[in-house]
This record gives structure tokens, sequence and C-alpha cells, in this order.
């Protein structure tokens, strides 16, 4: 691929997008552009980025939005007409329609996304959708760009992108919230803290090896560990009284509604 990559925004999904794609097999060109001094400086020290200020779109150019949504509305305001009108834009910011962009930026080649954190280490999850103008060959194009650090899903209905939303980019903060509860535990037994990091680490990504490869439900998984009054089953009568299940779905819904409050939905 040849189109040059521009990301705009150095926060933490736009550092993991441009380190994925930096460690892909594309092979184009990849500029990162970030407006704070002191988060260039982060870049660069950290991740061996270096970051422009400032941007000057060519046509061609294929730009990841990964500014705040917060700060879409002024950055629109202050460009030139038409400046992306050449442009594949693929936005990462939760919460800003297709429509709104299109109208923000004269341009109907937009496609929203939501990837995820673990982009940085080649295991990203993002679903993307594009704009009912979008061509195919950019369709393509930014189903490659973002499966590059991945894996990417493209769906026709905008909505779902707020579901993808709250389970995929939120997804890995939540087990995270969870893998927490397992490290303390770890670290309140004894175990030192690397061990337990290793310890958590590795029951999770086992078991989501376990759910990809061998396709079986979460519950088949789940039963195939639990012993008739055993250890485990002991836990999830736990998790039953205290309905866990109905928590994390719950908590799904809650943050799929405030995408869609975002969105103006």
């Amino acid at each position: 691929m040849s189109r040059r990559i521009v990301i705009l925004g150095g926060g933490p999904m736009g550092t993991a997008i441009a380190v994925g794609l930096r460690k892909s097999q594309l092979g184009s060109e990849l500029r990162v552009v970030e407006i704070d001094a002191e988060r260039r400086r982060v870049l660069s020290e950290k991740y061996q980025i270096e970051a422009s200020e400032t941007h000057v779109p060519a046509a061609g150019d294929v730009v990841v939005l990964a500014i705040q949504p917060q700060a879409f509305q002024s950055f629109a305001a202050g460009l030139a007409p038409n400046a992306y009108s050449e442009c594949l834009l693929i936005s990462v910011m939760a919460g800003i329609r297709i429509e709104t962009m299109c109208h923000a930026l004269g341009t109907n080649q937009v496609v929203r996304s939501i990837p995820n954190t673990p982009s940085e280490v080649m295991q990203g999850m993002t679903v993307l959708c594009p704009g009912h103008a979008v061509e195919k060959p950019n369709i393509d194009l930014a189903r490659d760009i973002l499966g590059s650090f991945g894996k990417a899903l493209v769906v026709t209905r905008e909505e779902a992108i707020d579901d993808a939303t709250a389970l995929c980019g939120g997804g890995p903060a939540f087990v995270a919230f969870y893998a927490k509860g397992m490290f303390d535990f770890a670290v309140e037994c004894g175990f030192e803290p690397n061990d337990a990091r290793t310890m958590v680490a590795q029951v999770l990504r086992g078991t989501a090896d376990l759910l990809a490869v061998t396709g079986k439900e979460p519950l088949v998984l789940c039963k195939e560990v639990m012993t008739p009054n055993g250890t485990t089953e002991r836990g999830i009568w736990h998790y039953r009284e205290r309905e866990l299940d109905t928590i994390v779905t719950a908590a799904l819904r809650r943050s799929a509604a405030r995408s869609r409050e975002l969105s103006g939905v």
C-alpha cells in the first residue's frame, strides 16, 4: 500500500494505532500529528515516534481522526474549505456520527470505526462502518489498515458502532477491571506482583485462545472447569448469587447508551 497514513491525535488510541501500524506489513509512510508538546515528547521518548505539530493534507492521504470527540467541532471549524475533500477519513472518535463528519469536513469518504488499545500489541479488535457514499476500494483499504494490527469487522448499520464502542472499545477496560481483582487476590495470597501479573495475564490469554480456537460457548468452557461441589463451582455460585452476568450486560448497555448520547441519537 503506497498511500500515506496520517494519524491526527497522539493520545492513547492514536498511539496504539501508530505502534500497531509500524509493526504491520503495510509499508506505508506514517505520520502522527499531535498539538501538545508534552505528548510529543512522550511519543518520542517512549515509542520512538516523532510527531509533528501541524499537518498539511495532500490528495490521497488516509487520515485517521484520533482526536478527542469534544475537540472535533473546533478542529473542523479551523480547517480551510475542502481541506480533506480528496482524502479518505477514518474516524476513531466515539460518538461522532458519519453524517456530522461529512458535513463538517466537506467529504463523503468517511469511515467511522471503533478500535481498541490492544492494537498496540497487534491484538486489536476494530469494528468499522463506511458511509453510504464511500467507494469500495476505500472500504477495502480502511479494513486492511485497521485489520493490520488485529482483526477488523465491517458493518453496514451505523448504530452497531455504538454497541461495539461498549464491547470492543471499552472491553479492555472492563476486562482489566476484572483482572485487577484477580491480581489483588494473588498478591493477598503472598505471590510476588510480577508472578501475579504473569498468572493473571496467562489465564486471560489462555481463556481467550480457548474461546477463539475451539469455538466453544463461554458457558461450556465454564462448565468444563466446574467439578460438582468443587472449588470453581463454589466461586461461580458466588457470582450467580450476586448476578454478575446481569451486572456485566447492564454495564455494557449503559456504555452503549452513553455512546448514543454522545452521537445525539
